[in-house]
């Protein structure tokens, strides 16, 4: 994923929050909700734009472990609640994912609520989420656009969007 075609091919991302704890984002996608639910719940679909890549699939309630990249060390993803195809709710690690897909005309709205551990990393969390979302929204397109994580999300402007999505999480924190 190259800047220009990340500019280019961008979701439109309605403003990140921040409440509580809890990061909010939303984006519409271009797809049905059963495609979304598909690339929300099952590996070989998550392995193309997420970072939460577990060991079964997610679309039903239980234990579940998950893995950015193969050799790190698995983190918990077990799943709290499924209904498909328009509520996920799963840890990822420390924290807990919480997803509302909703029909918007020929597309579908994606809501994630991501509970966060540790606020702080809020900024960067929005940033990394924002790069999925776009390679999501690219996948679902049918352009061939890498899976963007860890260290290769530096390489694809982590950092400045990180530094933009600060600017309107703090503006939330100094709200609360």
């Amino acid at each position: 994923m190259h800047n220009e075609a990340a500019q280019s091919s961008m979701p439109t991302l309605l403003p990140a929050r921040l409440a509580l704890g809890a990061l909010s984002m939303s984006v519409l996608l271009p797809a049905t909700q059963d495609e979304v639910w598909l690339y929300l719940t099952q590996p070989e679909a998550l392995e193309k734009w997420s970072p939460v890549v577990p060991d079964r699939g997610l679309g039903v309630a239980g234990p579940a472990v998950s893995q950015e990249n193969p050799g790190d060390d698995p983190v918990d993803a077990t799943v709290h609640e499924a209904r498909a195809p328009w509520f996920l709710q799963h840890a990822w690690g420390p924290d807990t994912l919480t997803w509302q897909l909703a029909p918007a005309g020929d597309q579908v709205q994606l809501n994630l609520v991501h509970e966060l551990s540790d606020q702080a990393q809020a900024a960067g969390t929005a940033a990394g989420w924002h790069l999925c979302l776009v390679v999501l929204g690219d996948v679902l397109a049918g352009l061939a656009t890498p899976r963007c994580v860890g260290r290769d999300a530096l390489e694809h402007g982590w950092e400045e969007i990180s530094q933009q999505y600060r600017r309107v999480l703090d503006a939330d924190i100094s709200e609360q």
